[in-house]
């Protein structure tokens, strides 16, 4: 205790071996003493050279190994594509590893644009095979995420037949007017379910809970890979529904703990983790930016990539004029298609 007070490097060895003291020892058998004082000497060398060696793995020469077999993992595993080319060309080719939020004021269409990117990551392309998707749905059940999606599919499948029309997630998750559709309707309903169905075995939902924290979401990730041998591609809808570990701590300390702890399992798992974030009230009439994100401060430093995704009219807002600006988005909200 005192030498390591004093932080005197020390070896412990039993150098008496089976007689019951050191002078026995030498006194019987001089050569045996002799040897194991010089292999403890030798021991300590061989630690501190074992020491040095692996901090210098830490440095950059001695990390140039591992760098190279990170550049050619790297690789073999291109950027995964979100299925919406002009984005992928932002993004550098799609989506890598690491942390992207996703930041918009409420009711634009967040969770069906993420869910859309999952979808597209699931089915897969002529340039990528499909991949699993873990979707950790907060806010909406996953019955509701998949109507969303068959909806989409309908609509897709529709294009311009005449007589046809695509349904909605109401009509598709509630069978409203199923007794009214005629034959053509019911089979777009079938042929978009089994469109769905052919990529839908990569898709895995995990509905939130009020307990649902990072430290769940981790384990589902663990939980998954465990499972099917895949590691996903990980959304969260919604950040701001994700509880916290830490009661005593004040909302922005623990929003920051979360962004980092997504940060770290995008970084852990080696994969894209998608996060949905609602804006600030004070954004809703301005432009997309930083300072819309609630609590930005973690988001801000710890995400890799931060979109925003706002109203095309948003542009045309005159600075305090409350009255014309809320008729401007109202109008842009009710336009078919919406421009984002």
């Amino acid at each position: 205790v005192e030498l390591k007070k004093r932080r005197i490097a020390f070896v412990k060895r039993n150098i008496s071996g089976e007689y019951k003291d050191p002078n026995e020892a030498l006194v019987k058998d001089r050569f045996f003493l002799t040897g194991v004082i010089r292999d403890a000497e030798h021991y300590e060398e061989d630690a501190k050279k074992r020491r040095r060696d692996e901090y210098f793995k830490t440095s950059g020469a001695g990390s140039m190994v591992e760098f190279m077999r990170e550049v050619v993992r790297n690789r073999k595993s291109p950027p995964i594509s979100t299925g919406f080319l002009s984005l992928d060309d932002c993004l550098e080719g799609g989506l890598y590893e690491g942390l992207y939020i996703l930041g918009a004021v409420s009711s634009l269409g967040k969770t069906d644009f993420v869910l859309q990117i999952a979808d597209n990551i699931a089915r897969g392309d002529w340039r990528q095979d499909g991949r699993d998707v873990l979707f950790i749905a907060l806010e909406m059940r996953r019955f509701e995420l998949m109507a969303r999606s068959i909806s989409r599919e309908t609509f897709e499948a529709v294009g311009d037949v005449i007589g046809v029309s695509a349904k909605t997630t109401r009509e598709i998750l509630n069978g409203q007017g199923y007794e009214r559709f005629n034959d053509a309707d019911l089979n777009t309903i079938r042929n978009a379910e089994a469109a769905y169905s052919h990529y839908a075995h990569r898709l895995f939902f995990v509905e939130g809970l009020d307990d649902m924290s990072w430290v769940q979401i981790r384990k589902a990730v663990e939980r998954h890979i465990d499972i099917t041998g895949q590691v996903p591609v990980v959304f969260i809808d919604y950040l701001q529904l994700l509880s916290s570990n830490d009661g005593s701590s004040t909302d922005k300390q623990n929003m920051d703990k979360t962004v980092l702890e997504l940060k770290r399992i995008s970084r852990d798992f080696r994969t894209p983790v998608v996060v949905v974030s609602s804006f600030n009230r004070m954004s809703y009439k301005n432009s997309a930016a930083m300072e819309a994100f609630k609590e930005s401060g973690a988001i801000e430093y710890s995400a890799d990539v931060v979109w925003g995704l706002q109203l095309y009219a948003t542009r045309e807002l005159k600075e305090g004029v409350t009255a014309q600006n809320r008729e401007i988005i109202s109008k842009a909200k009710e336009s078919n298609p919406r421009q984002d």
